[in-house]
């Protein structure tokens, strides 16, 4: 009777042990790290933004579908400024924000490696749609006034 008591104790400390260690991994996050890099675009003299949206949306957007671990979002700035002062006087945005999502800092740096070239799927892309590429600066986008950021994130609240 004593061993099976023993046994049975045995047993019982054993399976609260095993659940603790199996509780404690299912709550660890993974590290997992995203690039995301905003583009800030101003319109050239004479282009309209429901022009420039519209071409966006049929003509420029589409073709990051052909990339996977990338993706890219229009949106438009809506307020900048100092805290509690959306007065837009603390940089200028431009007319658009492109943003594009790299899954990982990884395919960030197959697209667009290190050494400042383009990756060999980026350039057959482009030459594919060659009057697009050109008309992003030459139509629609001041070059210069093109603003290029990027930042690599870590954490998430979910």
């Amino acid at each position: 009777m004593k061993n099976f008591l023993f046994g049975i104790i045995t047993t019982l400390i054993g399976l609260a042990i095993f659940g603790f260690i199996n509780n404690k991994k299912e709550r660890e996050i993974p590290k997992k790290e995203w690039i995301i890099a905003p583009r800030f675009l101003t319109l050239q003299k004479g282009i309209t933004k429901e022009q420039a949206k519209e071409w966006m949306e049929n003509e420029y957007l589409p073709l990051y579908r052909y990339h996977s671990g990338w993706n890219a979002q229009l949106g438009e700035p809506t307020g900048s400024g100092k805290w509690g002062k959306p007065d837009n006087t603390a940089k200028e945005k431009g007319d658009f924000v492109l943003i594009y999502f790299f899954d990982s800092p990884k395919t960030r740096d197959h697209y667009f490696p290190p050494d400042g070239s383009w990756s060999e799927d980026i350039q057959k892309v482009l030459a594919e749609h060659k009057s697009t590429w050109d008309d992003f600066f030459g139509k629609y986008f001041v070059q210069e006034k093109y603003q290029n950021e990027e930042y690599t994130m870590f954490e998430s609240a979910k």
